[in-house]
């Protein structure tokens, strides 16, 4: 294999802005225990990472290593999340080393405070601790006890605006960069809510185009996945941040939440053709260059555009007894985003603007490969427990391969762990990159808070 000229083929950066929680999953065989009773546990708990944010980047740096059609993986694309986390907490130092291992770039988005010329010190100390979340896997499905912790103090203006816009990552030997956004988690980051997230937004979006000029083109889209909204008010200011959104890729049962408008996976294939036409419709009337892209559970996904359902995929196998669904939202997501960038990858700006240009529905035929393997990722993890462990790429390919009415029965699939040999690239994690990153953070474009925040 080859590798891309910098000239026809364009450069891409994946940043991931969200959520990244120490899951403690709790396996029941029997269900809940009733309220002041208690229950055996049969297998061990202890903290594993997780966060939408994080299981979203490590599914997806697996894809890339494990799929990218060239040599070297770094060629196709690089993989930045930026959260908030407590380095000095247990629950902090997991998510750091699971980033290493795993092979993105966790960016901690903290302030440095100068206390005087020579000294420098930062607030971990009084921070809050790591955001950890219990996991409550039974009969198939899974329930969560979150402590937000530090997450609740991430800010929208708290994420690094030079490298959002400027994308440190990016070769600069290629013409065409095309830059996105994942936004993993907007129900579990308060200060993303009531416009903070609209206002960000808009600045990267603004300042992307205003680089973009002459020889070099400097595309932007932008995803956004909601989670479940603990405090049940499914607002936030979700829909006004739409129209600066390209994909928002939610399940059923948020989109239910989100319009009021039910879609129940259980009913009949003309019962449901009904709800998701209204659904189309609803989200067309609040954003129609948005594209939905709606999860089915065992049934598969949908792409909604423009008031209708443009593109309808099956899941690969209909298990009827999934062994962990936790994550299985992200895996889907990460899948999706794979598919759509390597689609993206291979054009320039000239066969592929940016979603609601003069181009219209240009972008269909990448839509369509990223739900293929989204589909595919998010089978492969309702197979295996836990919620940041990337399945293989055999695992991967028989997924995708497969037919949905094929072998029906009911196997537990031995979906085998991409092990972290596997994931592992040729140029090992920098420990001096660090150091490089944080001096960077002095000078004012580490955020500009002042002005852009709303207060709730």
């Amino acid at each position: 294999m080859t590798t891309p000229s910098s000239e026809t083929k364009t450069k891409v950066s994946v940043s991931i802005i969200g959520d990244a929680f120490a899951d403690i999953f709790c396996y029941l065989e029997n269900g809940l225990p009733p309220l002041g009773g208690d229950i055996r546990v049969g297998k061990p708990m202890s903290p594993v990472p997780g966060g939408s944010g994080i299981n979203t980047a490590t599914h997806l740096s697996s894809l890339v290593r494990q799929f990218s059609p060239y040599d070297e993986s770094e060629e196709f694309v690089d993989i930045m999340v930026q959260t908030v986390v407590n380095e000095n907490d247990q629950y902090g130092q997991l998510l750091i080393e699971h980033s290493k291992e795993h092979n993105f770039e966790l960016v901690n988005c903290r302030k440095v405070k100068k206390i005087n010329e020579n000294e420098t010190k930062t607030e971990e100390e009084s921070l809050p601790s790591t955001g950890h979340c219990v996991v409550f896997v039974a009969e198939g499905e899974r329930s969560f006890a979150t402590h937000l912790g530090v997450i609740e103090t991430f800010k929208a203006s708290n994420t690094i605006l030079h490298e959002l816009v400027n994308c440190r990552s990016a070769n600069p030997d290629f013409k065409n960069h095309h830059h996105h956004i994942h936004i993993a988690g907007f129900f579990n980051l308060p200060g993303f809510a009531n416009g903070n997230l609209k206002r960000r937004l808009q600045k990267v979006r603004e300042k992307r185009r205003s680089n973009s000029h002459g020889l070099n083109a400097y595309t932007t889209t932008i995803s956004l996945v909601p989670q479940y909204d603990a405090t049940e008010k499914w607002d936030g200011g979700l829909l006004d941040v739409l129209p600066l959104v390209d994909f928002l890729i939610l399940s059923s049962l948020e989109a239910d939440r989100i319009s009021g408008i039910p879609v129940d996976e259980s009913v009949s294939d003309l019962d449901r053709v009904v709800s998701l036409t209204k659904l189309a419709d609803f989200f067309w009337e609040k954003s129609p260059q948005t594209y939905i892209i709606l999860t089915l559970g065992s049934k598969g996904a949908v792409a909604m555009y423009e008031g209708e359902v443009i593109i309808s995929r099956k899941a690969p196998k209909q298990y009827k007894n999934p062994v962990d669904p936790t994550g299985a939202g992200d895996a889907f997501a990460a899948g999706f985003l794979f598919g759509t960038m390597k689609w993206r990858q291979e054009r320039n700006h000239e066969s592929c603007g940016e979603i609601g240009s003069y181009l219209s529905g240009s972008w269909n035929a990448a839509i369509e490969e990223g739900m293929d393997f989204g589909c595919a990722a998010g089978t492969a993890c309702v197979m295996q427990e836990g919620a940041s462990v990337p399945a293989s790429m055999v695992a991967i390919e028989k997924l995708m391969n497969a037919s949905s009415d094929d072998d029906e029965e009911n196997e537990s699939e031995h979906v085998s762990h991409a092990s972290s040999k596997e994931l592992e690239s040729e140029d090992s994690y920098d420990s001096s990159y660090d150091s490089d990153y944080e001096s960077s953070y002095d000078s004012d474009d580490y955020s500009d808070e002042d002005g852009e925040e709303k207060k709730e």
